[in-house]
């Protein structure tokens, strides 16, 4: 089973949904994975550490955030694609990750 529903980095209103999939052992789709990025404070610098796209970071927050969370970012092109699939190779830090959750919005 799963649950689709609008997440990402700035719009976090479906986090207990996140919990339950995860508590139910069900996978959560977020809607507009990478949609807002850029109101996010943390994003940039955060990138620049890691050599990466804002919107490679902002992936790899999602699959730090839940196990459950499979994000798919919709793409139009083959380099785009290969981005997309190269944010799972990034490793945040507690404290990346809670920089850019605290510095939502």
């Amino acid at each position: 089973m799963s649950i689709q529903n609008r997440y990402n980095v700035d719009d976090r209103t479906s986090e207990s949904v996140v919990d339950l999939c995860e508590q139910e052992r069900m996978i959560f789709l977020p809607w507009a994975p990478i949609q807002d990025l850029d109101r996010n404070r943390a994003v940039p610098e955060i990138a620049r550490s890691h050599g990466a796209e804002p919107r490679q970071i902002v992936l790899a927050w999602l699959l730090a955030r839940s196990p459950s969370i499979l994000p798919i970012p919709g793409t139009g092109t083959v380099s785009h694609l290969e981005d997309n699939v190269a944010a799972t190779a990034i490793t945040l830090t507690p404290a990346e990750v809670a920089a850019m959750t605290r510095a939502a919005g």
